[in-house]
């Protein structure tokens, strides 16, 4: 045993041994690691592969009208993937050959996921972006709106806005301040003609109780009562004294005895006692006369002392009435004064200088203030001063009388003043107001002609199609009404796709119902305008794609330079959908029906057209309306003139003609047709979600293609595996490493390979 332990022999075998083992597991684990790698990246491409096979199969309707979405169904995009990706792994070559890596596929695994459609605004949007820049019809839209920078249309456009806009300003303060100052002149009339009413009664009960007082002199009523008295118990013994008498006489006469001289005697004294008491009633009806004049007096005065408090009342409630009124009017004259100071005198544009009429409004002295609410506290003061001196006196004599009488004229001497210099004025103000109403109201009326006439020609959508044929294509497009899902309408499903609020037309409201509001919305039209000619890129791309792939109320009119019809360059004929001529209206407005949105483009198109006619007008006005002083009367009487010039040119749009955009302001030919307006209107109304999700909508109805079925954007998933040559178990060592990018499963290593593709 000693021997064999400190034996050499065979040392070097074990050396060898122990030296070429662990080259040999070292070589092993670099050629299988190297196998590994390759077939990962083998895995890799593989899925890619077969992730694009799949999204090559795109929707060729679709494809017509620059869209793109996968065509195929679910079923059929796994299968071609799985074909696909079986066919780039090297496993599935001809068997018999050799392998260096044999890359297989886990067919239980191979799924494809769709992550985006064409339902998506973002993904939506992006593609249309791609196919108008590959077609560039928006250079088109650029030259039109350069057109409009160079043809010098922003400062008459921008004048046009503000003159609008100071004009209904000033009318709105001209008009507050007048409606005040009318306020206050009714009560100031009121007032007037009350204290002609008082004045005229209280100097007729002033000499009523003068003359009463005259007649009762000293004399009070218990004074007299007592006299009274007094005479009656006098006339009552004088009437005892006389019954007595008649009893003696009769008695005497009776008994036979007596003289007849005492007889006579005692009739003498009853006949002297009668007259007594005769001149006794005369003076108790003297004093029954005197008692009621007291009486009278009394209640008059009484009476008076109620009546002076409360008319003074009714003048205190009347100046009350008056003096905010004054305040407020004069409020807003201030306001008139300071904008007035704020327009520039000099329009720069135009034959004559339009803004003069700015110049020639009406504005009021603060004297005229000052005179006004003077007169109008003088009077008060007055009665009220009259009232204090009625409350001190009791008894009429001439000096009180006088006294009172002097009051009563002072309010009334300074009313028939104020009343006199006042109503000259108002009048003139009122008289100068009527005339200016009068003017506006000719002006409304010539609009308003224009405007009937042009909401006559709108024209209806029968010459489009059937009626009943749209009610039933705009049910698809915008649903029933009803809340449940069998009745929601394609738009509202690709708003619900896109978690937008679902809310059916484009809140763009116009119409040709009333002369001063169209008047003045039409030149807002112009600022909006201006707004609009610096829109973003992306969003003049949506609205160009939506002006090539549908029609409008004129496609199939224009003409080409040389005359003929103009044809369309899209592989799809947007004149064979289903809704005929109306499609971009639809896409602006966004109601559900025909006429809705074709006669809003129409209301739109010609208030355009008139905010221009009008500015046109606006550059040239009538020296005699710019002295008037009504800013407003100066914009309708513009606005009167190019009403019927635009009617005139929208007789000529409708047809498909081109119109000069106006010969006044514009210093190069610019012609525009009813399609060059809409996309103006694109532009100005810009809202892409609706936008976006009414094409989406109407894509479906004319292609019958559910872009929520559309796929844009899928994820590629499947596991391959290979197999291990030499040790499985040394590789499950490094398989929690992360270096070899697979899972070790028995003498196999799987391979998880997501993609993502897009169009």
């Amino acid at each position: 045993m000693k021997r064999f332990i400190r034996s050499e022999r065979g040392a070097v075998s074990v050396y060898l041994i122990l030296i070429i083992v662990p080259i040999f597991l070292f070589q092993a684990v670099l050629i299988d690691f190297a196998r590994i790698k390759l077939a990962e990246k083998e895995s890799e491409s593989a899925v890619k592969a077969a992730a694009r096979s799949v999204m090559s199969a795109y929707d060729q309707e679709l494809q017509k009208i620059g869209l793109y979405g996968l065509g195929i169904s679910q079923n059929e995009s796994e299968t071609l993937f799985r074909e696909v990706f079986t066919a780039n792994l090297s496993g599935q070559t001809a068997a018999g050959a050799f392998h260096y890596v044999d890359t297989k596929p886990v067919n239980e695994s191979i799924r494809v996921t769709p992550v985006y459609s064409l339902a998506n605004h973002i993904v939506f949007e992006k593609q249309v972006l791609e196919d108008m820049k590959i077609k560039a019809p928006i250079e088109y839209t650029l030259e039109i709106t350069d057109k409009f920078r160079k043809s010098g249309t922003t400062t008459p456009f921008q004048f046009g806005t503000q003159f609008s806009k100071n004009a209904a300003e000033l009318e709105k303060l001209i008009n507050q301040r007048e409606e005040a100052l009318d306020e206050a002149w009714e009560s100031a009339e009121n007032l007037h003609a009350q204290t002609q009413q008082y004045y005229t009664y209280y100097l007729a009960r002033i000499t009523e109780l003068d003359q009463l007082a005259a007649q009762i002199g000293l004399h009070t009523v218990d004074e007299v009562k007592s006299e009274m008295s007094s005479i009656r118990s006098q006339i009552e013994s004088i009437r005892e004294s006389m019954s007595n008498m008649d009893m003696s006489i009769a008695a005497i006469s009776q008994a036979g005895s007596g003289s007849a001289a005492g007889i006579q005697n005692m009739l003498q004294a009853k006949s002297r006692l009668a007259e007594q008491a005769q001149l006794l009633n005369q003076k108790l009806n003297e004093l029954d006369v005197l008692l009621q004049l007291i009486m009278k007096y009394a209640a008059l005065l009484a009476a008076t002392k109620l009546e002076v408090p409360a008319d003074s009342r009714v003048v205190l409630q009347l100046k009350q009435n008056i003096e905010p009124a004054l305040r407020l009017a004069k409020q807003r004259n201030d306001e008139l004064r300071t904008k007035i100071d704020g327009i520039p005198r000099d329009a720069g544009i135009g034959n004559e200088n339009v803004n003069e009429v700015f110049q020639n409004v009406s504005i009021l002295g603060d004297d005229y203030f000052y005179k006004y609410q003077t007169s109008i506290a003088s009077i008060t003061a007055l009665f009220s001063a009259f009232q204090e001196v009625m409350d001190s006196i009791y008894l009429f004599t001439p000096d009180q009388t006088n006294r009172a009488n002097s009051a009563n004229q002072s309010y009334h001497t300074e009313s028939v003043g104020f009343y006199r210099t006042q109503s000259l004025l108002e009048k003139t103000r009122m008289d100068h107001n009527n005339m200016i109403s009068t003017n506006k109201q000719q002006q409304k009326t010539k609009i308003q002609a224009v405007l009937d006439q042009a909401k006559q020609a709108m024209g209806t959508c029968t010459v489009f199609s059937s009626p009943n044929g749209d009610n039933r294509v705009y049910e698809r497009l915008q649903g029933s009404g009803n809340s449940s899902a069998d009745t929601k309408g394609y738009y509202q499903k690709y708003r619900d796709a896109n978690a937008q609020e679902t809310t059916i037309g484009s809140e763009i409201a116009y119409d040709l119902e009333k002369s001063e509001p169209v008047s003045l919305k039409a030149m807002g039209m112009l600022e909006a305008f201006n707004l609009a000619t610096d829109s973003l890129r992306d969003e003049m791309y949506v609205n160009e794609f939506a002006l090539t792939k549908f029609n409008y109320r004129t496609y199939g009119q224009e003409l080409d330079p040389n005359g003929n019809p103009k044809k369309s360059s899209e592989l799809t004929d947007p004149g064979a959908h289903p809704l005929k001529n109306q499609e971009v209206e639809y896409l602006l407005y966004g109601f559900s029906s025909c006429g809705a949105n074709i006669s809003s483009a129409y209301a739109e198109m010609f208030s355009f057209r008139l905010a221009i006619r009008t500015v046109e007008a606006l550059l040239d006005p009538k020296k005699e309306l710019l002295n008037v002083g009504s800013p407003l009367l100066v914009l309708l009487a513009a606005a009167a003139e190019g009403a019927l010039l635009a009617f005139q040119d929208m007789s000529k749009l409708i047809k498909g003609e081109a119109v000069e955009l106006s010969a006044k302001i514009t210093t190069s030919v610019l012609r525009l047709t009813y399609k060059d307006y809409l996309r103006v209107f694109l532009m100005m109304h810009s809202n892409n979600t609706k936008l976006m999700a009414r094409m989406q909508a109407l894509i479906e109805l004319n292609n019958s293609k559910d872009l929520v079925q559309e796929t844009t954007y899928l994820q590629g998933y499947a596991i391959s595996e290979v197999r291990l040559w030499f040790i499985p178990q040394l590789m499950k060592l490094l398989d929690g490493s992360g270096l070899l990018g697979c899972n070790v499963q028995g003498n196999h290593c799987r391979f998880s390979q997501t993609t993502a593709v897009a169009y």
